[in-house]
């Protein structure tokens, strides 16, 4: 598995521990992040964990994953993006 899915387990975790709603109380949730991000990143720097290349990133997939619409969060946010067509599970266009 690697560091990104490592990191949004852990955020989804904490999110269901402290019980913070991703949606409505999105403060909480870059908190929730950030404290995942800084524990993981201690790890990796043991050689728990594989390290992140692009910790910031990582947090943005983290974030789009746990709060948003995932891979397609990126499409959503681009004012260039007119439509998309989701033909199959694993066809966008």
């Amino acid at each position: 598995m690697d560091g990104v899915a490592l990191l949004e387990q852990e955020v989804r975790e904490l999110i269901r521990r402290r019980g913070v709603d991703p949606l409505r109380d999105p403060e909480s949730l870059d908190g929730v992040v950030r404290d995942a991000l800084v524990a993981y990143d201690e790890r990796s720097l043991r050689g728990h964990v594989p390290p992140l290349a692009d910790p910031a990133s990582a947090a943005k997939t983290v974030l789009d994953a746990v709060a948003g619409f995932g891979l397609l969060q990126p499409y959503l946010d681009d004012p260039e993006v007119e439509e998309i067509w989701i033909n199959a599970p694993s066809l966008v266009r």
